[in-house]
């Protein structure tokens, strides 16, 4: 028994190019990556970033009360523990004021960063499809 099935988490592994979770869909759970990597795409299929070991993911969502702005996969076998949205919020709402207030920006900013990465995305490839026409 390991020391994250003392505290109660279960252990999930899930196959590499399995998803995790999709975009639009009840965030009940963060993840905490014992082993392996994990993908991030925003909703147009823009790869945004790959986590790893000793991470955390899909905070954002039970932190603020949201559904899932992104979809999660796994970019290899990986092994997460979930946390659950309550165990979440009681951690959150025992921590400092200041503690909770940069909390909560970061995740807001997170957001909005995701965002305008897409659309740059989009914005680029439009530019491409029309200098390809000119040719």
């Amino acid at each position: 028994m390991n020391s994250y099935s003392k505290i109660g988490l279960e252990q999930k592994k899930i196959l590499k190019g399995k998803k995790i979770y999709s975009k639009g869909e009840k965030a009940f759970f963060a993840y905490y990556i014992h082993a392996g990597k994990v993908n991030i795409y925003s909703p147009g299929g823009l790869l945004l970033g790959q986590i790893g070991e000793g991470e955390i993911f899909g905070e954002r969502g039970p932190s603020l009360d949201e559904s899932r702005s992104v979809t999660a996969e796994a970019a290899t076998n990986v092994i997460l523990y979930p946390i659950s949205e309550q165990t979440l919020k009681e951690k959150i709402s025992k921590a400092d004021p200041v503690i909770r207030a940069i909390l909560r920006s970061l995740l807001l900013r997170l957001n909005d960063i995701n965002t305008k990465s897409e659309e740059f995305w989009r914005s680029l490839n439009v530019m491409a499809s029309l200098t390809e026409e000119k040719k």
